[in-house]
């Protein structure tokens, strides 16, 4: 195995990038697996190739959790199979593929353009009630809320006590609202949707940054982080100080303000 690449629970593996730490998750279940918002760099993206063939599998499906550029690449060595994302995230992907693929434009290869942002739509489930995923692997559970991005997915594994929170519960960056949040209103319900998951998860995979086995403290700290805003407008909250955090933390007051 690569040495960025870590079994954090039984089955469960996270790699991370070299850029903004962010992670790509691999479920294996008998002789097939599931990737998880697989990136960043060629290298990185087919050393999850070789990782799954290290551990005798294969690619079954992937999953986006959102629609965001660096959550839908995908590698020639995976195979062709359902890139499971949100009805919503496809569809945006369908229908703004150019904008959507221009912030990639110039950091990979044509070939690696041409692959991303190509999803799978999920069938869409009445919320809050939890989807599956239609894989015949493990059981995993779909909750999606719109806090980070619209039609944004948690990918709760309830046989290892893991979530895997996309762009969510990060130890290095602060909440980030999706652009039309203008208050903090749509984050705090998203925080609340996934409540009760977190609560019962013994592991959590953010997007970016580093896997805890203390879900609730990363839930915690971004709640105390918003109502510190809301009360005080401001926070001594640490990850503010991270690089790129100071202009988020700047827009998140002034959403506070409101």
């Amino acid at each position: 195995m690569r040495r960025d690449v870590a079994e954090v629970a039984r089955g469960v593996y996270v790699a991370t990038s070299r850029h903004y730490a962010t992670t790509s998750t691999l479920v294996v279940s008998g002789g097939s697996a599931l990737v998880v918002d697989p990136a960043w760099d060629a290298d990185e993206l087919g050393g999850l190739a070789a990782n799954l063939s290290h551990l005798g599998v294969r690619c079954a499906a992937g999953l986006s959790t959102h629609l965001h550029y660096d959550h839908v690449l995908w590698h020639p060595d995976l195979p062709d199979v359902p890139r499971w994302a949100s009805a919503w995230s496809a569809q945006q992907w369908r229908e703004h593929r150019d904008a959507l693929l221009q912030p990639l434009v110039g950091d990979l290869s044509s070939e690696l353009l041409d692959l991303a942002g190509h999803l799978t739509p999920l069938p869409e489930e009445p919320r809050p009630a939890p989807a599956a995923l239609p894989w015949s692997g493990r059981e995993i559970r779909l909750h999606e809320h719109d806090a980070h991005a619209p039609a944004h997915l948690a990918a709760e594994i309830p046989d290892a006590g893991v979530l895997l929170a996309g762009d969510m519960l990060s130890d290095v960056e602060l909440p980030m609202p999706a652009d039309d949040d203008t208050d903090l209103t749509t984050y705090r319900m998203g925080l609340d949707h996934i409540a009760d998951v977190v609560a019962r998860s013994t592991v959590v995979v953010p997007g970016h940054g580093t896997p805890s086995t203390d879900p609730m403290s990363r839930l915690d700290a971004d709640r105390r982080y918003l109502d510190d805003l809301d009360r005080y407008g401001a926070s001594d909250d640490p990850r503010q100080g991270l690089p790129g955090m100071a202009e988020l933390h700047a827009a998140n007051i002034r959403r506070a303000r409101i």
